[in-house]
């Protein structure tokens, strides 16, 4: 499939996944090129598609050699292989949930210009919330996969693959209708619909000219593989139909089909406890959105329920949003906005340097938005305090410094050659960074929308503190991508004059009082070791 990597995306503070794409071997050097071409056009063309069952892809990105990357949506999931394998058969309630969500995909894909090519069960993934994503379209084959009947032409995974693209015909959107019927095939029996013996030209020639396997399941979803696999294209069941078959057997919404999907999470704010006190409670401003898994075609995770809704209590009036301000002292009490968590795959995150995602300078970091594009927020975020801190961290760089618990650490590289060391927190919303500096001077005179990348840049004054070190609050952005960021400058690196910088990032105007006390908490634990 190409290597996929876990990444931030440090203009646009998200989570991203990036993909390397891999040309098979095997092909002329001008029929290649032609590929990749090919491949770099259908990449930006799906870019422009946005749909709540289909991966996201953000950008296409030319790196120069042979095999282009593609930055997307990053999906905390396991695909349908892999829970075919875990469950063994799927019900007909959640094939009914995969086919659904599948076919939605398709439909907005199709209308679109799109054609998958590859749809299997190893391309359609279950996130942990339970919704379902297509991912693929065409652009990340197999590296086995095998040039038939011209190099240009690449074909998807035997077991799944059309009988007419087998045998050598043009793909079209109605192979994507037998890809998907073949995975519902497999996802109601546990096994592909075909398979000689594990021998892909054997399978392949089984698929042109063999019978069409018929599933042991009776009912709405061995209907759609019925009317699905069909060895004419044009007679294989419309994707309107196969989403109107699969509806009756969408449940509630709130009720997770898949065993393993959470809930919806609601992360509990925590703010300062006054003297002698307990923590004060978190104001919750929104209900909770509502549950994963319900059919997308209108655009929402939800359906319309049988019974007339109970309608909901009137919502209690807005407060005016308090405008942002870069400042870290004397802020009024802690307002918890609605915003969420993104979780990273297991993969280990790559951070990104160089042309592709870096933001120039050290300054806006890793602090990231929500990654899961169409998710509503979350009714709190998680505000780290000074008591969430954990033992102090060692860095071979020659500090130490306190770190929230829970808090992942990175290293990412500078222009300059140096290193900067990252905190990010779980929901990648707020980031600590230590790095090194020449001078005072060069830190402050790097404040500008120039050196930073960023616009606008409201820097406050330097505030000279009684330990030596300086201090200055600024604000970056606007709108979502608004940040504030609290720096302390601490003297003392080195005999020529090198300074510490301490930089904690968090989304502006929010729970500034207790990212002002975890500040400074940090800032007073951090100690320079000797070299």
């Amino acid at each position: 499939m190409g290597t996929v990597w876990s990444g931030f995306d440090e203009v646009l503070h998200r989570r991203v996944a990036l993909k390397e794409l891999k040309i098979p071997d095997g092909i002329p050097a001008g029929e290649k090129l032609e590929l990749r071409e090919r491949i770099m056009r259908e990449a930006r063309a799906l870019a422009g598609l946005s749909h709540p069952n289909v991966v996201t892809v953000f950008d296409v990105l030319d790196s120069g050699g042979d095999e282009p990357l593609v930055v997307m949506e990053l999906v905390p999931s396991k695909n349908l292989a892999a829970a075919i394998t875990e469950l063994g058969r799927l019900d007909a309630a959640q094939a009914g949930v995969v086919g659904h969500g599948t076919a939605a995909a398709l439909r907005a894909a199709h209308r679109a210009g799109i054609t998958h090519r590859d749809v299997k069960p190893g391309n359609v993934l279950i996130s942990d919330d339970g919704r379902i994503k297509l991912t693929d379209f065409g652009i990340a084959r197999n590296e086995s996969d095998a040039p038939m009947t011209s190099a240009a032409l690449v074909l998807g995974s035997p077991a799944y693959i059309a009988p007419e693209v087998a045998a050598g015909q043009p793909v079209t959107p109605a192979a994507d209708l037998w890809g998907l019927g073949a995975t519902l095939w497999a996802a109601v029996e546990g096994r592909p619909p075909y398979d000689v013996d594990g021998d892909p030209v054997r399978t392949i020639t089984e698929v042109v000219d063999g019978p069409v396997p018929v599933p042991t399941v009776t009912g709405p979803v061995a209907e759609v593989i019925a009317g699905l696999m069909v060895k004419e294209p044009a007679a294989r069941m419309p994707l309107d139909e196969v989403r109107a078959r699969l509806r009756p057997l969408l449940a509630d919404p709130d009720d997770p089909i898949f065993p393993g999907s959470p809930d919806v999470p609601t992360v509990m704010a925590r703010v300062p406890a006054p003297p002698g006190g307990t923590a004060a409670p978190p104001r919750v401003p929104a209900p909770a959105p509502p549950g994963p898994l319900g059919p997308t075609g209108t655009g929402t995770y939800g359906r319309s329920p049988v019974a007339d809704p109970v309608p909901a209590p009137a919502p209690p009036p807005a407060e005016r949003p308090r405008p942002a301000r870069p400042s870290s002292r004397g802020a009024a009490p802690a307002r918890v906005a609605a915003t969420g968590p993104t979780t990273v795959l297991g993969a280990v995150p790559l951070v990104l340097g160089g042309a592709l995602l870096v933001l120039l300078g050290a300054l806006a970091g890793f602090t990231g938005v929500r990654a899961l594009a169409g998710q509503e927020p979350l009714s709190t975020v998680t505000v780290a305090t000074d008591r969430s801190l954990r033992t102090t961290y060692p860095d071979p760089l020659g500090f130490t410094v306190p770190v929230p618990d829970g808090w992942t650490q990175f290293r990412s590289p500078t222009p300059d050659g140096s290193v900067v060391v990252r905190f990010v927190s779980p929901d990648g919303r707020q980031e600590l960074s230590v790095r090194a500096a020449t001078s005072v001077q060069a830190v402050t005179d790097a404040l500008t929308p120039e050196a930073l990348g960023v616009d606008p840049v409201e820097a406050g004054p330097v505030e000279q503190l009684p330990d030596g070190s300086s201090q200055v609050a600024l604000t970056t952005g606007s709108g979502s991508a608004q940040r504030s960021t609290l720096m302390r400058i601490v003297p003392g690196r080195d005999r020529q004059g090198g300074v510490w910088v301490l930089q904690l990032t968090s989304p502006a105007g929010r729970a500034e009082d207790a990212v002002a006390g975890l500040f400074d908490a940090v800032a007073s634990g951090f100690r320079a070791t000797p070299g």
